[in-house]
């Protein structure tokens, strides 16, 4: 089996510019990167291979056209997993552009809200499709923010019987259907935009 064929197209391997992959004792320099201070780095953003038997680093430059995540980026993505203190999500747009694969991404309790927030799980929920804006971009996950006045939820439906929801109040929703009132972190614009994400 030829052990140089294809990068790997896992999430994880994406890489940005500057980015350290090992030290010159571990590995030699192969396409798309340099050497610096004895440490091999990445000098494209792309998808690293690393072929240990042969103890070489390369870096695979994305497609042209590939969005490149930037600090303050407007990213669109849907909630995948909620604890009390962070929201992990799948980002599908950036700037408005389609995103494929997803970016994953990550919002901490201290980010989510200039308000006091003392459970994140109370503000956002599995399913949501938030707007947000990157306040790291040089790792994966992303680091998202929802401080903004139209940051936070855009599209949501009900948690008992999934129908539409409108908004009541500032951060509380209710089922237009059974009327269950639930909590959310919502956009000022909330229940104006037709939103679609498709797995």
């Amino acid at each position: 089996m030829n052990s140089t064929s294809k990068p790997n197209t896992d999430e994880e391997n994406i890489v940005f510019p500057s980015e350290k992959l090992g030290i010159e004792e571990e590995f030699l320099p192969g396409s798309g990167t340099f050497v610096e201070n004895h440490e091999v780095k990445v000098s494209v953003f792309g998808k690293k291979n690393i072929e240990r038997e042969k103890y070489r680093a390369t870096v695979y430059s994305l497609p042209r056209g590939s969005v490149v995540p930037k600090y303050r980026q407007v990213v669109i993505g849907e909630v995948i997993k909620v604890s009390k203190s962070s929201v992990k999500m799948n980002i599908r747009y950036i700037n408005n552009r389609v995103i494929e694969p997803a970016y994953s991404a990550i919002m901490h309790i201290s980010d989510a809200s200039r308000d006091f927030i003392k459970d994140i799980d109370k503000s956002f929920s599995a399913g949501d499709i938030i707007r947000a804006s990157i306040v790291d971009a040089k790792t994966i996950p992303l680091q998202l923010s929802t401080k903004k006045n139209d940051e936070g939820v855009i599209y949501t439906r009900c948690d008992i019987c999934g129908e539409e929801v409108t908004k009541i109040k500032r951060d509380l929703l209710q089922c237009s259907n059974c009327e269950h009132t639930q909590s959310r972190k919502t956009a000022i614009d909330f229940g104006k935009l037709k939103i679609l994400i498709e797995d």
